[in-house]
């Protein structure tokens, strides 16, 4: 949902064509600071979201927020276990069909019981190369939270969830019982080193499935007694919402998505498009939570947005100060861009540098770090060129949206 359409934009291209409006870069040079206006910034906007977008609330709108709100809230892998230090994929949904993580015989429960939104995040002990499966014998977590109208919804979903999961190899599953946690639903096959469970919480239905290195049921119900212990304390800091309550949740409150770069002003939240989080819902993003976890702590790194442009990633970080913000620019890009790259020659503690992955659509060829004031943004393009016009326009961006 464009602001003004394009009538919208005739009357903006009429007005600058009175005004002289050139770049469109705004604002003047604080003491101390390069003009941002002299900047080659190609043809990316360096205006404030808001000036490009207008938020206007719907049903799916909200209930998307909602599930940046749950992200927030799920447990990651070192929270659960130290050992588990690897995210193996996130994902919101707000449908039924998108619970993937839950067995397929499973998810028209969701549906039928009236589910409003969930969010999945797993874990392992060993990474996981793209578009495989995880190594045999390790040790992992597969966890998704849902949110039903109100508990009587939630109690009979989590029964209904069980059953049909159960159900899908009946001759083979055995029911299994968690001490701490007795209103759980839980099964595993013989032989098998896994394990399902489902637990209504208020609200909320939690899934949890979890795997270790070999089939003994005590391993596996500590693993699933461990991810409810830190799962549900999460879920007792974060009230439930109706489906109004969804609606009226706010867009941008922290107004990270207004300072972060959107060449196409795409604004609609989604998890996958145009997200922010705190700091659990970035690291269930990542894939090394722990070497993410170790120096966005460092940097007091406590909100995090997303915007994809096509499959140019811009993300944005707030740090505790400006002097955070400066160390982490420096740190960024060490393990995922560790090959050397210029970096703009007009920007101040500016870094680049180039993915060892080749390729691959989804990996540009080049990121870019930048910092301003408490903040750290990173750009991204195929061609060096094209990522510092992206990097000179997020600087210019973060120095027009400190109002």
């Amino acid at each position: 949902m464009r602001t003004g359409g394009i009538r919208g934009a005739v009357l903006l291209l009429a007005l600058c064509t009175a005004a002289g409006c050139g770049s469109g870069i705004d604002g003047t040079a604080r003491p101390g600071e390069i003009d941002v206006r002299t900047l080659d910034v190609g043809k990316y906007s360096t205006a404030p979201l808001e000036e490009r977008y207008t938020y206007y609330p719907d049903l799916g709108m909200g209930l998307n927020l909602a599930a940046m709100r749950l992200a927030d809230h799920v447990a990651n892998g070192p929270e659960i276990d130290a050992k588990l230090g690897y995210g193996t994929g996130m994902k919101a949904f707000v449908d039924s069909d998108g619970a993937t993580n839950l067995a397929e015989s499973a998810r028209p429960v969701l549906k039928a019981n009236g589910m409003l939104f969930g969010v999945s995040a797993s874990n392992s002990e060993k990474p996981r190369a793209k578009g495989e499966k995880l190594p045999e014998n390790t040790t992992f977590t597969a966890l998704t939270v849902i949110q039903f109208a109100d508990p009587a919804a939630a109690t009979k979903a989590a029964g209904e969830v069980e059953a049909a999961d159960f159900g899908f190899a009946a001759e083979a599953n055995q029911p299994l019982t968690l001490s701490k946690y007795p209103a759980a639903h839980a099964h595993w096959r013989p032989g098998v080193p896994t394990m399902g469970s489902t637990l209504a919480h208020g609200n909320y239905v939690v899934n949890v499935m979890v795997g270790v290195n070999s089939p003994d049921t005590a391993q596996l119900t500590a693993l699933s007694e461990r991810v409810y212990d830190v799962q549900l304390a999460l879920l007792d800091g974060l009230p439930p919402l109706s489906k109004e309550g969804a609606l009226r949740l706010p867009y941008d409150p922290d107004g990270m998505l207004r300072r972060t770069l959107n060449p196409n002003a795409f604004g609609m939240p989604d998890v996958t498009s145009q997200f922010v989080s705190e700091s659990r819902g970035f690291l269930n993003q990542v894939g090394d939570q722990g070497h993410w976890t170790r120096i966005i702590n460092d940097a007091g790194m406590d909100r995090f947005s997303l915007s994809m442009d096509m499959s140019n990633r811009s993300m944005l970080y707030r740090t505790r100060d400006g002097k955070a913000a400066l160390v982490l620019a420096g740190v960024i890009l060490d393990q995922t861009y560790p090959g050397a790259a210029d970096a703009p020659a007009a920007l101040p503690n500016a870094k680049c540098g180039e993915s060892p992955i080749k390729d691959d659509y989804s990996t540009k060829r080049y990121r870019c770090a930048v910092a301003y004031g408490r903040y750290v943004a990173t750009v991204e393009g195929d061609q060096l060129s094209d990522a510092h016009q992206r990097a000179n326009a997020q600087y210019a961006l973060l120095a027009n949206s400190t109002w």
